[in-house]
């Protein structure tokens, strides 16, 4: 039900402000917005950090310069580090790979694909389980 406003009283407080009702949760989707935004963004650079961190370091070295800049310079260096030294860039090499081949793929590539494994045998457990 729609409000009545009397366009003759005049008996409003000073400094009253009539706001839309659609901009009374403008602020509060402002701020849900930001804080998914922030959390994707977080959540990206983690991923990133993890699998690639490569990125990571030509990612921070284009910050400017400051020294908070240069702290977080220095640690992902030091991650990017540790990440060869535990192996974990060649995972992101051998996954980069796999959806380069992926793409680069044609649809006589998949046919082939498929035609293999149509020609394969039947695993072993499901095998019984039709009669011949």
């Amino acid at each position: 039900m729609m409000e009545h406003i009397d366009p003759e009283a005049d008996a409003y407080e000073p400094g009253f402000e009539m706001k839309p009702k659609a901009s009374l949760n403008a602020e509060q989707e402002t701020t849900r917005t930001f804080k998914r935004a922030l959390y994707s963004m977080l959540f990206g650079m983690f991923i990133l950090a993890l699998f690639h961190s490569t990125s990571l370091v030509s990612y921070v070295r284009g910050l400017p310069i400051g020294p908070v800049e240069d702290t977080v310079i220095a640690v992902s260096e030091a991650w990017h580090e540790q990440m060869e030294k535990n192996g974990m860039t060649e995972l992101f090499t051998l996954m980069d790979d796999s959806v380069t081949a992926l793409h680069d793929a044609t649809w006589e590539d998949f046919d082939a694909f498929v035609a293999g494994l149509k020609q394969g045998d039947a695993p072993d457990d499901l095998r019984g389980g039709v009669a011949e």
